[in-house]
């Protein structure tokens, strides 16, 4: 028995210390990136240095390959003797040797030059994931720490502090004029008494049996945050109850809300009314420690718009539900009432459907794979371990998705699930072209029922984010047999949830030219159809899933390209079906921003997803420090802001002034006007790796949908010039009052990742340095020796002498602060 047991051990002792060999074995290269720009004027041409070296003590053969994720180029090219660089998919790469690889000597290095036109070098558009695989198909890929060098300032760095220092002297001149109830979004009537309500820590609740779900997410809210609990003994009392005068209501969310020195009382027709009462009850207490203080006041308020919503990207990268909740939760304090949940597209499928196994087993993971077989190839975070715990990877089983539609219905938010088609769905093909090879020779019919490629299709494309294969087919059967049973089992979710389906959104957007042209399946298509153009399958696509959803009384929402190019008949059709068309394209250049009017004019039900107001995943600034992309320029919390549904065409203000429009555009029509519906942000999350990501994307940046979904039409939005220009100025002021003295506190109770805006600098003709930020009650740090600044660095707080080769400054407040500004100075 001891030899045995001795035996055993040695095997043991022997695996475990092949098992530390194994993970402790590392890639004999080290790489690393650095990007410049050669060419100022022309900053999308960028070049890419990749130095690639031999740290181990062998030299290295031709049989290895080099993996990395990153945002592709276009009109690349590429300058190395040794090795090459192509495009895997989408944002995945692959180095290898060329045919004239000679061995890499120990110690020696491999450059490797890309360049070409590509978005603005910054911190998301570095290489990601690098890692290293031997010529094995079955060999372990090994990680790689890539090393990278400063990423370029594009700008001056001086013209920049100075710009933002105008514009935050603009909103500091304008704060002293911003006054109001300190509620985002803002209230619509008011009036105050002298007294003021004086809350400790406990209240008692009176309320309407009807409006016990809304009474129990107050408690917990009271007593989470405030320390706040329900005492019947309480001298302040809290009621909640039906309206008396129904006539008030000018819509269903109508409320009011009564404070004065002892009494609190909300009614409204609604429970969802009551629900907003609240929340601005809520709002009160932000940023004040017992005892609370409120004013006397008489309030009433109400939406302009039904819809005021926000899309989350969840395909891309993965949002665990817990965190889906808690986004939730923070949403509709802001009275936001629509989360459309974007599920699905090329790099993920993350909502489990019964019957479609293969959509979660394969399409919700990414890693390292020859054929897709168990997995998607990496994107975006480049991870290459499918069963890791990273943002590549994760679903919603059903039983989740339904527990989210109760939690979000308790919260009177609707979900509006997206099924991306028939473009940006390379996840679903992919899982389905598994499907079909994992039953092809056993059960032929069931290989076939879901496929959504053809698979002698020989179209040549290539999509906005660099697929060639992200298409459905929509001349096979099988794919609305897809379509329809993936709609099938999400109306069963919402009828066991209780949750009533308000829409299916169908996605419809960016299908790549090209598509379907080399298909066979779709040219007998066409052919049996008397089809001369491949939109027309477009077309054909559109009409039959809005036929399907017609039958199970569903309405349709889409992007702005589901309603191009139709004619008469068809868009009647789409109009009487329609509920909301998520308009996006908003450049000016194009005349894309025409669009949203001429949809509104013809009756369809717009919802305003300006990307230039309201894509907040593009970066809040230019600055390298900045995640996020710069395709449509740059979007923050004064953007969002500026955004003006009924005159669309002022909504992009140049820093703080508005632009001049120089010519005529489309009008919005009396009826055209009743059809803008609402609006909606959309946050893709491309660029996101956690949870903290999309935190620091919406916080603050999404206070401006929530103020102008509450408030269509701002007070300057009638005016022009000078009186424009200052209403505007004050009334954003406020706004950041409200944001630093309310939400700023609010969000660190609730732990939210929010961002800071770097702080503006400036030095005048005498030497002297000004610093300046709208946030109130933050402290601007600087260092004149060129270290980074820090809490102990000094203080600005009013005008210094400032003589040195560099300033630079952040902004604190609390544990949070913002990215580095700097200068160099220039004296007179």
């Amino acid at each position: 028995m001891s030899k045995v047991i001795n035996i055993s051990l040695i095997l043991c002792t022997f695996m475990v210390v092949i098992g530390c060999e194994l993970s402790n074995r590392k890639a004999p290269v080290s790489v690393s990136w650095q990007v410049s720009v050669p060419d100022i004027n022309k900053s999308n041409n960028n070049e890419h240095r990749f130095v690639i070296k031999n740290i181990s003590n062998t030299p290295l053969g031709r049989n290895w390959s080099l993996f990395y994720s990153q945002f592709p180029m276009k009109s690349c090219k590429q300058q190395s003797n040794m090795v090459k660089v192509e495009n895997v998919k989408g944002t995945f790469h692959r180095i290898s040797p060329k045919e004239n690889y000679k061995p890499l000597n120990p110690g020696d290095s491999i450059i490797l030059i890309i360049s070409g036109r590509g978005e603005m070098p910054g911190y998301s558009m570095k290489p990601e994931g690098v890692y290293w695989v031997d010529g094995s198909h079955s060999s372990t890929p090994l990680p790689i720490e890539l090393v990278t060098r400063s990423l370029p300032f594009i700008y001056s760095k001086n013209e920049k502090a100075i710009q933002v220092y105008k514009d935050n002297k603009r909103i500091e001149s304008a704060m002293k004029h911003a006054n109001g109830i300190e509620v985002i979004p803002a209230v619509k009537h008011v009036s105050y008494s002298q007294s003021y309500l004086k809350l400790k820590n406990v209240i008692h609740i009176v309320a309407h049996p009807d409006f016990h779900t809304e009474v129990a997410i107050m408690k917990d809210k009271l007593a989470s945050l405030y320390a706040i609990v329900e005492d019947s003994l309480s001298e302040v009392q809290l009621t909640l109850d039906y309206l008396q005068q129904k006539e008030n209501a000018v819509n269903e969310e109508y409320y009011e809300l009564n404070v004065t020195n002892d009494k609190i009382h909300i009614s409204a027709i609604t429970p969802h009314g009551i629900f907003n009462g609240i929340q601005t009850f809520l709002s009160l207490l932000k940023g004040q420690e017992v005892p609370y203080s409120i004013k006397s006041v008489f309030i009433k308020d109400y939406p302009d718009f039904s819809y005021r919503g926000h899309m989350q990207d969840v395909a891309r990268n993965f949002i665990g539900i817990t965190d889906l909740k808690k986004l939730i939760d923070i949403l509709s304090s802001y009275k936001l009432n629509v989360f459309r949940f974007h599920f699905s597209d090329d790099e993920g499928w993350r909502l489990q459907i019964p019957g479609l196994e293969e959509l979660t087993e394969i399409a919700s993971h990414r890693g390292h794979t020859y054929d897709e077989s168990e997995c998607l190839y990496p994107a975006y975070n480049g991870n290459f371990d499918y069963q890791s715990e990273t943002s590549g990877n994760g679903f919603y089983s059903r039983d989740e998705f339904i527990d989210l539609l109760r939690y979000a219905a308790d919260r009177h938010v609707s979900i509006i699930p997206e099924i991306e088609s028939p473009g940006h769905a390379r996840a679903a093909i992919v899982a389905m072209k598994a499907r079909y090879e994992r039953y092809l020779e056993t059960d032929p019919i069931k290989a076939h029922e879901y496929l959504l490629n053809d698979i002698h299709d020989a179209s040549h494309y290539v999509s906005a984010q660099g697929y060639s294969d992200n298409v459905m087919n929509v001349a096979m059967p099988s794919t609305y047999r897809f379509m329809k049973k993936v709609i099938q089992e999400l109306q069963l979710m919402y009828e066991e949830a209780g949750v009533p389906l308000k829409s299916i959104h169908i996605g419809g957007d960016e299908v790549a030219e090209g598509a379907w042209q080399g298909s066979p399946i779709c040219k007998d298509f066409m052919l049996e159809y008397s089809m001369t153009d491949v939109q027309e399958l477009s077309d054909y696509f559109i009409m039959r899933m809005v036929d399907f959803l017609k039958e199970q009384k569903i309405p349709f929402s889409g992007w702005q390209e589901v309603v191009l190019g139709h004619d008469e008949i068809s868009e009647q059709y789409l109009t009487d079906n329609a509920f909301g068309i998520s308009c996006w394209r908003t450049s000016a250049n194009n005349h894309s921003d025409e669009l949203i009017y001429k949809f509104a004019n013809k009756g369809y039900p717009v919802i305003l997803s300006n990307a230039t107001n309201f894509y907040l995943d593009l970066a809040y600034d230019a600055h390298p420090d900045e995640p996020g992309h710069n395709w449509n320029g740059y979007v923050d919390e004064s953007k969002s802001f500026a955004l003006l549904p009924y005159c669309i065409y002022r909504s992009i203000r140049t820093h703080l002034l508005a632009n001049q429009i120089q010519e005529e555009k489309t009008s919005l029509t009396a009826e055209g006007r009743k059809n803008i519906k609402g609006v909606e942000s959309a946050l893709w999350s491309e660029t996101i790796r956690n949870y903290k990501g999309v935190e620091y994307y919406l916080f603050p940046k999404i206070m401006g949908l929530a103020e102008r979904g509450w408030h269509s039409s701002p007070i300057w939005e009638p005016m022009t010039g000078i009186d424009e220009q200052l209403a505007f100025e004050k009334d954003l002021a406020f706004y950041y009052k409200r944001i630093s003295q309310k939400e700023i506190p609010y969000w660190d109770k609730m732990n939210i990742n929010y961002r800071l805006p770097f702080p503006g600098l400036y030095i005048d003709k005498d030497g002297f340095l000004f610093a300046n930020t709208p946030i109130l009650g933050g402290e601007i740090h600087y260092t004149t020796d060129g270290k980074e600044p820090t809490k102990n660095s000094k203080i600005w707080n009013k005008p210094v002498k400032c003589r040195t080769n560099e300033v630079k400054a952040k902004l604190f407040v609390g544990n949070k602060k913002s990215v580095t500004v700097s200068m160099n100075p220039q004296f007179y």
